[in-house]
């Protein structure tokens, strides 16, 4: 059986982004550069903002934009964004006395975010300029769309199509200029160039039975039926899941979801649901007809129903199954599950078969790139899912809601970081995109976990800036409020029981012809050490490591995955899922547990604040705090000695990597965490 690697990049969730196959093959004549063309990555010129213009790097100009519409994500000058960063920090430190003091969305708006006058006046100005403009209560972006004219007015900017690594996408020639008295920082994911990737690697199996493991199989490894066996299976705690694509789960229309046919499918019991979180409120007017009428619908709108990925609408635009989603121009006829968010749905709602899933999916409709319908006319694009991740971000912040946040997917720093120009996802600059709404939700009392990737020690073979052959790690998993997830090989028997030892994912423990893959890990070249980790003698010389820990990963122990379950999809298909897609949200089940118990006991909620004084914020200052225990350590997490994440280089050789061993390694982290002694260490000692 072959294996089958998700390679589907980030679409921007602000841009509009066009695939070869919409640019008509690539077949475009050529078009001399316009005289504002810049230099691919070179420096913003003064008054200019960040946009993200190192992504640019080795970018080939093709012509210049004809587009319908532009939408895009505009960073309004925060009032005091290191303010942000340190309260993130204290809050979540035992020895402040913010410890778990959290805010709600409105008061990181009035202590953090944009003052209320720029706010109002970048909303009233680009309404002004007949742009559709939605806002967050945080007050860290407006969400702009509107005609091409309009928006290249409003932000003194031309748009232009440029080619890079196969793909043609939509980014500025040259470095945005909108009026300085907006006090706008910059635009965030500015260059559709597609970097973030899901974290999974699937095999296909038949729909007549089951492969990978069982979540009872997990539990039982895990000790998650231990803390059941407690009375902690969720109840009262929400767990969120950023998007990457459609569920049926909570969506009436379908009739019938995923998780309900797992939880048949294997006996599984527990009163939690799945919601579908989807924002369509807040989303001004602006221009929403050009030419005939149903080309922009205003802002973000309901997803479309889920279909078969067999349906006539993807078989008309050319859709196969397995194909990336991302490539899908009409959702509306063709809106097939995507794999990966129904392994994030089933597997929080099995291990935590109590709790509540709130599923964050955003979806654009239809934006038509040049004009509809006229001949040789781009067609028109919408953006679901992972191309919308920020705004499903930036709305988890503005609700408020989930206590526990899993993100199954990322991209290589050096591609976040866009150097030598900043204003990625991060950098030096005024941009911090990324890490602003992560200290926004650590700041909120949110635990946030996220894959630490496939690639061993090199994240940049994902594609992007990186030099694919050098040590390289992943974002978000580096960003100081996240906690990396690494993934090992669990070798089980059927009822759940070890049949030889724990080892790190890597090359070692793939079958001959497999996709090599490997748990993620090294050293970020941006971020500091976090203080949560001082003291444990991590190898990265003062900058963060990862992973933090590890949970069960390798496709060659991986977990099964149900799809299509509902009649109308064409029948239901288990897959065997592996990588680090699996462990974010075993990890993220299982701290749900950690929260239930501080939820039930007084001296734990007694320490917290305002209407969740259960939350404990970062979950990396409790588990380096039982990895520096003598006694709590042994007694909770399985030490992994056996495993390296090297992977084959470019030229087919082994490139080097890291290996697992005693104590922290790059590989495992601190190890793998068994739940019932988790929740027991953690509350054992809770300031």
């Amino acid at each position: 059986m072959s294996v089958i690697r998700e390679v589907a990049r980030y679409g921007a969730a602000a841009l509009l982004v066009l695939s070869l196959a919409g640019c008509s093959g690539g077949a475009s004549s050529p078009v001399a550069p316009i005289a504002s063309q810049p230099v691919p990555g070179g420096a913003s010129p003064a008054g200019a903002v960040d946009y993200g213009a190192g992504i640019l790097a080795g970018a080939t100009f093709v012509k210049r934009a004809q587009l319908k519409l532009v939408g895009l994500d505009v960073v309004v000058a925060m009032r005091d964004l290191p303010g942000l960063f340190a309260y993130a920090k204290e809050s979540n430190d035992p020895k402040s006395p913010l410890f778990r003091h959290w805010l709600t969305p409105q008061e990181l708006g009035d202590r953090f975010g944009a003052t209320p006058g720029d706010y109002a006046n970048a909303l009233k100005y680009f309404l002004g300029s007949g742009i559709a403009v939605k806002t967050y209560p945080q007050r860290q972006i407006l969400r702009i769309a509107g005609s091409q004219a309009n928006v290249e007015r409003a932000l003194g900017v031309e748009f232009g199509f440029f080619r890079k690594s196969g793909q043609t996408f939509l980014a500025p020639v040259a470095a945005p200029r909108p009026p300085a008295a907006l006090r706008i920082a910059a635009l965030g994911n500015a260059v559709g160039f597609r970097t973030k990737s899901r974290r999974l690697v699937t095999l296909r199996a038949a729909t007549s039975f089951v492969e990978g493991y069982s979540a009872q199989q997990l539990a039982n490894v895990f000790d998650y039926t231990g803390a059941y066996a407690a009375g902690f299976k969720g109840d009262g705690i929400t767990i969120g899941i950023i998007g990457t694509g459609a569920i049926a789960d909570g969506d009436a229309r379908v009739g019938g979801g995923d998780v309900a046919e797992y939880r048949a499918l294997f006996g599984l019991h527990g009163s939690g649901t799945v919601v579908q979180d989807v924002d369509v409120a807040n989303v001004s007017p602006g221009n929403t007809t050009f030419g005939n009428g149903n080309e922009f619908s205003g802002g973000l709108a309901t997803p479309p129903p889920v279909t078969s990925p067999t349906a006539s609408g993807c078989v008309s635009q050319g859709y196969a199954p397995g194909d990336p989603i991302e490539e899908i121009g009409d959702y509306t006829t063709c809106n097939p599950e995507d794999i990966e968010a129904q392994l994030d749905t089933e597997q929080t709602s099995a291990l935590a078969p109590d709790a509540t899933v709130n599923f964050y999916i955003a979806y654009n409709p239809m934006e038509c790139n040049g004009t509809c319908g006229a001949s040789g006319s781009f067609p028109p694009i919408a953006e679901l899912g992972l191309l919308e991740s920020d705004d499903e971000t930036q709305q988890a912040i503005a609700d408020n809601k989930s206590d526990v946040i899993s993100m199954s997917f990322g991209e290589d720093e050096a591609t976040s970081e866009a150097t030598p120009n900043p204003g990625g996802y991060f950098g030096p600059g005024t941009n911090n995109f990324g890490p602003m709404e992560y200290a926004a939700l650590a700041s909120e009392g949110t635990a946030l976990f996220a894959s630490s990737g496939d690639n061993g020690a090199e994240a940049c073979a994902d594609g992007g800036i990186g030099n694919p052959d050098q040590p390289c790690v992943s974002y978000p998993a580096t960003d100081p409020s996240v906690t990396s997830v690494g993934g090992v090989n669990a070798p089980l028997d059927d009822s759940g029981r070890l049949t030889g030892p724990i080892t790190g994912w890597g090359t070692q423990t793939q079958f001959p012809g497999q996709v090599p893959g490997g748990s993620g890990g090294g050293c970020s070249t941006f971020f500091s050490e976090p203080s949560y980790a001082s003291g444990a003698g991590l190898p990265c010389g003062g900058k963060r490591s990862q992973p933090d820990a590890a949970l069960d990963a390798d496709t060659n122990t991986g977990v099964a995955v149900v799809t299509d379950s509902a009649p109308s999809l064409g029948g239901r298909a288990i897959f065997t899922v592996g990588g680090t897609s699996v462990s974010s949200p075993e990890m993220a089940a299982m701290w749900a547990l950690v929260l239930q118990a501080c939820k039930l006991s007084a001296p734990c909620t007694a320490h917290g604040s305002g209407a969740t004084p259960y939350r404990l914020g970062n979950p990396g200052t409790y588990l380096y705090k039982v990895y520096l225990s003598q006694t709590q350590y042994p007694a909770t997490f399985y030490d992994v000695l056996f495993g390296n994440n090297a992977l084959p280089g470019s030229s087919g050789s082994l490139d080097p990597g890291f290996a697992a061993g005693k104590g922290y390694d790059q590989v495992t982290g601190i190890g793998v965490p068994f739940a019932r002694s988790l929740i027991t260490s953690v509350l054992a000692d809770v300031p």
